[in-house]
């Protein structure tokens, strides 16, 4: 009986460890204490996402994936196509950076922050299929998402240690 829950146990973990592997990859460093989720849920309403393709086009959207209509902003989220490990301090360098901190690596690989101004808030990195970054009504939201929840997971998110 041991026997099998423990090979139980193992597959259980080998698929939770397959699953991960298709996950966004966080970077939370640069989160400050007053970078709350509730901020940056707001202002993320009227920001312009700025994807920036590997043949240099750039286009921007609004959170529900449609056409930006206004100027780009210096508050505004950096979605680089096919840059793979940009350095989170270089995302947000320009509103019009090339994301040439880091090489070309080829479609479905994306790095993406949440800047004000020259500063990132948050960032993520992530492998996803063409499909789903050709439908912006559908990725935006994802970004959002993503970036919100790096902000709620930062450890400058943390409660204050109860004293007794």
């Amino acid at each position: 009986m041991p026997s099998r829950h423990f090979h139980r146990a193992i597959l259980v973990l080998a698929v939770a460890t397959l699953g991960a592997g298709c996950s966004a990859h966080l970077q939370t460093r640069t989160v400050q204490l007053s970078d709350t989720y509730d901020l940056w849920a707001a202002r993320l309403e009227h920001m312009p996402f700025v994807f920036h393709h590997p043949n240099g086009a750039v286009e921007a959207y609004d959170v529900h994936g449609t056409a930006w209509k206004g100027d780009i902003d210096t508050r505004r989220v950096e979605v680089f196509e096919g840059i793979d490990g940009a350095l989170p301090t270089a995302l947000c360098t320009t509103p019009d950076s090339t994301g040439t901190a880091s090489q070309h690596v080829g479609t479905g690989e994306v790095t993406a922050a949440i800047c004000d101004r020259q500063r990132t808030v948050v960032s993520f990195n992530e492998s996803v299929r063409e499909r789903v970054l050709a439908s912006k009504p559908t990725y935006v939201p994802r970004v959002r998402h993503l970036l919100l929840e790096g902000i709620w997971e930062s450890v400058a998110q943390e409660p204050a240690p109860l004293h007794t």
